[in-house]
């Protein structure tokens, strides 16, 4: 019998710098503390992305607290 693997994606989640933001496929936005989207992106939010994205992909993913693919197994 086969094995079944479904791939679940979705866009990665940081906290930085006292953000909580979501950084899909293409844009970043900042998240209410329920995991919500909030309705503006202020110059303080890209002004922290901007810091966030000096870093290094290896220094960026220690700030990664969720989200992207998960792999399940049927």
């Amino acid at each position: 019998m086969s094995e079944v693997h479904i791939f679940l994606c979705g866009p990665r989640i940081y906290e930085y710098d006292g953000w909580t933001f979501e950084y899909g496929m293409t844009t970043c936005w900042p998240l209410k503390k329920d995991g919500d989207p909030m309705k503006r992106a202020g110059r303080k939010f890209y002004a922290m992305i901007h810091k966030f994205f000096a870093l290094t992909d290896k220094e960026q993913a220690t700030y990664r607290v969720g989200g992207g693919c998960q792999e399940f197994r049927g």
